[in-house]
Order: structure tokens, then C-alpha cells, then sequence
């Protein structure tokens, strides 16, 4: 948590003023719907997301994205997992159109690379590496002098998909998120 503050603290004070303005920071909920085996072993859960994510293009975004959930076991599993925490750099493209400021309704796609931290029952290695890709669609409007952005997102994860501890499955799920941004 303290590195988390750290690059937090660096990110928005090491930014020229002008280069703040195109940065957008986000909080939200998502909600996790487990697939496949990970149904077997979890239920639904809902969890957390911040993004940091730089908007300087019109319609390419990119940045960092962090979730957490604390995950629910399902009533007969033995073996389950307890926490997952993801940090994945993220890349959204919106090719539907050609001005996006002000008042529009933006869709687009993103993809994202998962360095995640499972915690389980099995006491095997937390690490895993893996990706997502996903749909989403964003509002933006301006508010107190201040861009604004609504964020509801459909992302299909799969975070340990390239590594993870020998006999751990591969935990794919779906993630449901809606967040609030705003630009300083």
C-alpha cells in the first residue's frame, strides 16, 4: 500500500501543470462474475477500481489500473481463493468518433495487461501475469470548471492466463465496472 501512495504522490506532483489537465483520475465498483472452473471454487463478489489514465488523444487512452476484490467462497468449495488485486496498464480506443469533448457518448474497447496477486487457500505463489479485453462506454461533461467522464465497462479477465503457480487454474471472469473520473 505504501508503494501505491508512493507512485500515486509521484504521478500527480512530478507532471507539468498543463500535462495535469489530461490526466484523469477514477474511482468506481465492479463486480466480478467468475467463469469455468472459478465458479466452482467462488460466487460473485464486488469489488474496487482507480484508473490514472492520460487523455490527451482524443480517442486513444492509456494508463494504469488497479482492482481489488475480496472474493466470496461458493458454498461447497474446499479449496478457494480469497483476495485478488490487479494492477494492469490499460489501452482504450474509441474509433466511433471523431470529436470526443464535451457532452458526447464515447464507446470503445480497451485491452489490458495483468500483473495480479491471488490470494487462496492452496498457499501457493500469489503472482500471476496475464490480460484482459473488454467493451466499454463513457459520458464526458463538464462540471465546476472541470472535465468530467461516467465510465461503464464489461472487461473479461483473465489474469493469470501467461503464469501461475503450478496447479492453480486459470482464473477467468467477468468484470462489470462503472466509475466516476474527473481531470484535475
Amino acid at each position: 500500500m505504501k508503494k501505491f501512495v508512493l507512485l500515486l504522490f509521484l504521478l500527480l506532483f512530478t507532471f507539468p501543470r498543463n500535462a495535469l489537465s489530461d490526466i484523469y483520475y477514477s474511482f468506481g465498483g465492479v463486480y466480478l462474475i467468475p467463469i469455468s472452473k472459478f465458479s466452482d471454487k467462488n460466487k460473485e463478489s464486488f469489488g474496487a477500481k482507480f484508473e490514472i489514465m492520460n487523455k490527451n488523444y482524443c480517442r486513444l487512452w492509456y494508463g494504469l489500473r488497479f482492482d481489488y476484490f475480496s472474493l466470496q467462497k461458493e458454498k461447497n468449495a474446499i479449496d478457494y481463493y480469497k483476495k485478488e488485486f490487479l494492477i494492469s496498464p490499460t489501452i482504450k480506443y474509441s474509433p466511433f468518433v471523431k470529436n470526443c469533448y464535451d457532452w458526447k457518448l464515447l464507446p470503445y474497447a480497451e485491452v489490458q495487461f495483468n500483473i495480479s496477486g491471488i490470494s487462496g487457500t492452496d498457499e501457493r505463489s500469489q503472482l500471476g501475469l496475464g490480460g484482459g479485453a473488454g467493451l466499454g462506454l463513457a459520458y464526458n461533461f463538464k462540471l465546476f470548471k472541470k472535465c468530467w467522464m461516467i465510465d461503464l465497462d464489461a472487461v473479461y479477465s483473465s489474469p493469470n492466463f501467461i503464469y501461475r503457480a503450478d496447479k492453480r487454474g486459470n482464473l477467468k471472469s467477468l468484470n462489470c465496472g462503472l466509475s466516476l473520473s474527473v481531470s484535475l
